[in-house]
């Protein structure tokens, strides 16, 4: 079944790759972060669905979408580690933005790492 509405701004996957990598290069030389927005709005997309649809285009437009989302979380990876960076807003950008999650764990053992034995308590009321 043939495609109906808008065209593609892409119809190219190897011009959609290469102007996808256009990106990347431009914020490395101006020594900025990438951002999936900022891509979005480079590629010539009005909202970041449009980048995403691209997925459902083919298995050549599919790599190049998950690569560059892998790109721009590895840049946030990368920042989040340098000690030298104030990093809450790029742990807040991986977890709403990259499928991190937050984890705590709880073991709970009882003593020498066995089972956690529980104790009854009973409460006897005297009467008067």
């Amino acid at each position: 079944m043939a495609d109906t509405g808008r065209p593609r701004l892409y119809p190219d996957p190897e011009e959609f790759a290469s102007k996808t990598d256009a990106y990347f290069k431009e914020m490395e030389a101006k020594e900025r972060p990438p951002t999936l927005a900022g891509l979005c709005l480079f590629l010539g997309f009005s909202d970041k669905q449009s980048f995403s649809n691209y997925e459902s285009y083919g298995d050549e437009f599919s790599l190049t979408v998950t690569r560059a989302r892998l790109m721009i979380e590895v840049d946030r990876h990368e920042r989040l580690i340098d000690k030298g960076l104030f990093t809450p807003g790029v742990a807040f950008d991986l977890k709403n933005n990259h499928g991190w999650k937050d984890k705590t764990e709880q073991e709970l053992t009882g003593v020498d790492g066995g089972p956690v034995q529980f104790q009854r308590i009973e409460r006897v009321i005297v009467g008067e």
